[in-house]
């Protein structure tokens, strides 16, 4: 009697199975998730705080999330285990099927004769140690280790993007201070032409501040190429042609993140979806040795059958019903289970390694994404002074050479100084973003995109 209600409360859940297993939603991708480990679907929400991104950068990113071949690729992946869940929860119901036999017979007393049947055979399975359960939910877990992936690899594409932004906006931002070289080159070259011709500075003062505004104009192209070469890489990340059309707007700027290390790598190890991967693997696998468990308990089977049998055909003359019950033992099946069963706990002690390992790597790769971002940030402050030492020591310096108290060597000097400092101030902004996103994806966020409220 339990078994038939079980049967009529599997069978009520069968649409909800049915509708699990359908086409993953789009909408919302990267946005919203369920925290790994969490029950209840709660929203994967965060305990810090860090400043807003710029919009340009979110509409990328979102951009990426909805066209990227990869993501596609392994969305589809997950979409392609959702059904085995269907498929296993087959198992637990009913199998009814139309049956025709034909038999011929004879004895010594009796002419040979022939005799047909057709009817309906049902088959249940009523007892076979909870294989049909165990295969289930190892399904499941399936389903869930897909789901891991896809996150992780939801992570992985907008890390990538926002990597190939800051890129763009640095090279951007080289090419415009380059225009600004280009102009103090100019400025120097037109205060040595005004002294040259004022019998105030040599000839020389002019062809060194010429040959200080030919460099200036070929590090200015070179870096609007490097511009365009990140601006393609970035269309690309983001799943679209090379050559498409696109203006950053984004300015680089200085911005600060006060994190714990010990909160980053508690967050690491709850979040990120390499470990939540493995965590669901174990479980599975747990799933797949209980199932073998269960090859070396007894089978029970219940068979109904109702039909026609007679001599011509079709069958129509006497009608037959029978059932059955069958007990199955099994005594020796040639060692094929004993393998598998050794095989299915080694497996399970081999993932049970990995995911202490993979948990070593995360710790890893928080502890070293966080030591970046700090350097990154100290580096962003010793950018800024030495820029400003460097502009003051520009001003000073041509104030000296226009009173003849510097030389052409102290005036390029001075302005070669100020061009790396600008170079050096850009490069470590664009360093500090990107150490932000590689911290926000060693702890399973979603880089510029999960933030405290979303």
């Amino acid at each position: 009697m339990k078994r038939v209600v079980l049967v009529v409360v599997l069978v009520s859940l069968l649409p909800l199975v049915a509708r699990g297993a359908g086409p993953v939603p789009a909408e919302g991708l990267g946005l919203e998730f369920s925290t790994p480990g969490a029950s209840g679907g709660a929203k994967h929400q965060r305990q810090d705080s860090r400043p807003d991104p710029d919009m340009e950068l979110a509409d990328c990113i979102k951009e990426a999330l909805k066209r990227s071949p990869y993501l596609l690729q392994v969305r589809a992946d997950w979409q392609a285990e959702r059904p085995r869940m269907l498929e296993e929860f087959s198992g637990f119901l009913p199998q009814l099927s139309l049956e025709y036999d034909l038999s011929r017979s004879a004895t010594e007393l009796t002419p040979p004769y022939y005799q047909h049947y057709s009817g309906l055979l049902l088959t249940y399975n009523l007892f076979q140690g909870g294989q049909t359960t165990f295969s289930y939910l190892a399904a499941r877990r399936d389903v869930e280790v897909a789901r891991a992936k896809y996150r992780e690899a939801v992570i992985e594409t907008a890390y990538r993007v926002v990597v190939a932004f800051y890129d763009a906006l640095e090279k951007k931002a080289l090419w415009e201070a380059a225009q600004d070289d280009l102009k103090d080159a100019q400025v120097n070259l037109d205060m040595a032409r005004a002294r040259f011709e004022e019998g105030l500075s040599p000839y020389a003062d002019v062809i060194k501040a010429r040959s200080s505004v030919a460099n200036a104009r070929f590090k200015m192209r070179e870096r609007e190429s490097l511009y365009w070469i990140a601006l393609g890489k970035l269309n690309l990340e983001m799943g679209r042609s090379i050559t498409s059309s696109l203006d950053l707007q984004g300015k680089l700027k200085e911005v600060s993140w006060d994190v714990d290390f010990s909160r980053a790598r508690e967050e690491g190890f709850r979040f990120n979806p390499l470990i939540e991967e493995l965590q669901k693997q174990v479980e599975a696998q747990k799933y797949r040795r209980n199932k073998v468990y269960g090859e070396f308990l007894p089978r029970l089977d219940f068979q109904w059958k109702y039909g026609w049998v007679d001599a011509s055909f079709p069958a129509n003359d006497v009608k037959e019903w029978s059932w059955q019950l069958t007990f199955t033992l099994p005594l020796f099946s040639g060692f094929a289970s004993r393998a598998r069963l050794a095989r299915t706990r080694a497996q399970l002690e081999s993932l049970v390694y990995r995911l202490a390992r993979v948990k070593l790597e995360v710790e890893q790769a928080v502890w070293k994404a966080y030591q970046e971002l700090k350097k990154s940030e100290s580096n962003v402050h010793s950018a800024k002074a030495h820029l400003e030492d460097a502009a003051h020591d520009l001003r000073v310096t041509r104030g000296r050479y226009g009173e003849g108290l510097a030389n052409m060597v102290d005036l390029t000097t001075a302005q070669a100084a100020l061009s790396e400092a600008r170079a050096q101030y850009i490069s470590s902004l664009a360093d500090l973003q990107r150490s932000m996103a590689a911290l926000e994806k060693a702890m399973g966020r979603i880089p510029y995109l999960e933030r405290k409220g979303e």
